[in-house]
């Protein structure tokens, strides 16, 4: 059975008809899809508009001059150079058709990542405002070493407000950094010399000069509870560039299934919350 044209526009390539449609999917979040198909099914592509994601899908039995699997199959968005449309326009339902058709060396989706280096996540908690599956809970930065984040975690607890007044805790998070160059710890590593850690009350903690100027992107998915509190939460590892991040942002949607995704950037080393927080 072929593709219906009822409520579709039709778009000719090499005398060849197809025909693309713009639609809100409920079974994702409501968010608008654009569609191609050939009239025989043969070549069938969607891309989410909403948010310029980095993938097209593969759904036909055709892709690129060569028969597929018949499985769903995920491609990074083909014009990088280019921001990915927020407006469906014929001329990209035009591009995507030639390079789903007569393009080739399509690069599909896989999690491998070439990993860089390592970097620790400090997140402070009043644990008095936490409940069941929520946590109170204070990102105070991404650093380039254990021994800063620990140095940093202390110095809030003892000196900062709120933080000291109220039973508070922390935690230290180690994680991946993907990207170009060495980061965080390999470049501490490197630069031990360089490197002094505060203690305590200590605020003076001399930062490797290697990474002061990195900033990081960090992925996150989360709910929100009848209160309107995050709930759920996960959060990818670390990356150098935002493009890559929201490439991972791709790879956990069909992981997670969250209400809310966002990206966050972080400079390395950088305190946040320095001025502490008041109960309301």
């Amino acid at each position: 059975m072929g593709i219906s044209k009822k409520g579709k526009r039709t778009i000719i390539y090499k005398e060849k008809e197809y025909v693309w449609w713009v639609r809100e999917e409920e079974e994702y979040c409501a968010a608008p899809w654009l569609t191609i198909a050939s009239p025989d099914k043969s070549l069938i592509l969607s891309y989410r508009i909403e948010g310029g994601d980095f993938f097209v899908i593969s759904k036909g039995r055709m892709f690129q001059g060569r028969e597929t699997t018949g499985k769903w199959e995920y491609y990074w968005y083909p014009f990088e150079k280019r921001t990915p449309p927020l407006v469906i326009t014929p001329g990209f339902v035009r591009e995507l058709i030639a390079w789903a058709v007569d393009g080739r060396g399509a690069v599909m989706i896989s999690g491998k990542k070439l990993v860089t280096g390592s970097l620790y996540r400090l997140v402070l908690c009043d644990e008095e405002l936490s409940y069941d599956n929520f946590k109170e809970e204070f990102c105070i930065g991404i650093f380039s070493s254990q021994e800063k984040a620990e140095a940093v975690a202390k110095h809030y607890l003892r000196n900062v407000e709120g933080f000291k007044d109220y039973h508070c805790s922390y935690r230290i998070v180690k994680k991946k950094v993907f990207g170009g160059g060495t980061c965080g710890e390999e470049n501490d590593k490197k630069n031990r010399g360089k490197v002094e850690c505060g203690t305590g009350s200590d605020v003076g903690i001399r930062e490797s000069a290697c990474t002061d100027s990195d900033d990081v992107y960090m992925v996150y998915g989360w709910d929100e509870n009848s209160e309107g509190d995050e709930v759920n939460i996960v959060e990818s590892d670390c990356f150098m560039e935002e493009l890559a991040a929201k490439k991972e942002m791709v790879m956990m949607k069909q992981t997670y299934v969250r209400s809310e995704w966002g990206i966050s950037k972080f400079r390395v080393n950088e305190w946040h919350w320095k001025e502490g927080f008041v109960r309301v």
